[in-house]
């Protein structure tokens, strides 16, 4: 399957990925701000409700193709891939301040 990317500020976002999550995802990455991601169906707006695999600081890959990262801790060297086409939901990792929510 083939996807094509959008790149803002060096990284590359999924095309589908909803502008304001791309905006949230790049200031927490600036910020170095730790999150926590509710990835779900962007059309209905329900919840996958993940538990693994959704904390973390926001890096990105050092591939051609600059992926935004979720990076455990600040020690940790990498992580996996951000799916930002399916994030419905970002708030704050301390004191859980939402930062965006789907509107459906």
């Amino acid at each position: 399957m083939f996807v094509e990317y959008t790149e803002v500020n060096g990284t590359s976002y999924n095309v589908e990925t909803n502008e304001e999550v791309i905006k949230v995802l790049e200031q927490c990455r600036k910020d170095n701000t730790r999150i926590v991601l509710d990835y779900g169906d962007t059309k209905t707006g329900e919840s996958w409700n993940e538990i693994y695999d959704v904390t973390g600081y926001v890096g990105r890959s050092m591939g051609s193709k600059k992926v935004p990262l979720l990076v455990h801790n600040s020690r940790s060297l990498g992580g996996g891939e951000i799916l930002t086409h399916c994030i419905i939901g970002i708030k704050t990792s301390k004191g859980k301040k939402e930062l965006y929510k789907l509107k459906v």
